[in-house]
Parts: C-alpha cells; sequence; structure tokens
C-alpha cells in the first residue's frame, strides 16, 4: 500500500506499507507485514503475525502474541 489512506487499515494478506495512514493498522494472524511509512494510530499485530516497523509510528505498537520487530520511531 501506498500513498494517503484515511482511517484504518487491515492488513489481511502479506504487503508493505510505504505511505501515511491516518488511523490505525491491525496485522491479521498469519500475515507477514513491513511498515516503512507513517501510522498516525496505533499497530495491532495479532497473535500469529509478523510486522516490521521501520517507519514512523505515533501511537502504541500493541503485540498481542506476534512477532514484531522496530527499527524506526514509535512516539505512543
Amino acid at each position: 500500500m501506498r500513498g494517503m489512506h484515511s482511517g484504518d487499515l487491515i492488513m489481511d494478506g502479506d504487503g508493505r506499507v510505504s505511505g501515511m495512514i491516518a488511523g490505525d493498522v491491525v496485522v491479521r494472524s498469519g500475515c507477514d507485514v513491513r511498515i516503512s511509512g507513517m501510522v498516525a494510530g496505533d499497530v495491532i499485530v495479532e497473535p500469529g503475525a509478523s510486522a516490521w516497523i521501520s517507519g514512523m509510528v505515533s501511537g502504541r505498537v500493541i503485540d498481542q502474541g506476534g512477532r514484531v520487530r522496530v527499527s524506526g520511531m514509535v512516539r505512543g
């Protein structure tokens, strides 16, 4: 996903987020997602999901039992 996305984004498949998300990003179970863009809300990683965050998250990173790697910035 690239560009501007207003509202929440549900990632229910593997992919990359490199734009700006005005809401939360939810990474569903079984998905592998790389986030190099900006997330204005929270990043929620469900059990069995994987998220690599090298961008900026204004909210919190909530790990519900997945795998999370952060090399970017989390302000929340």
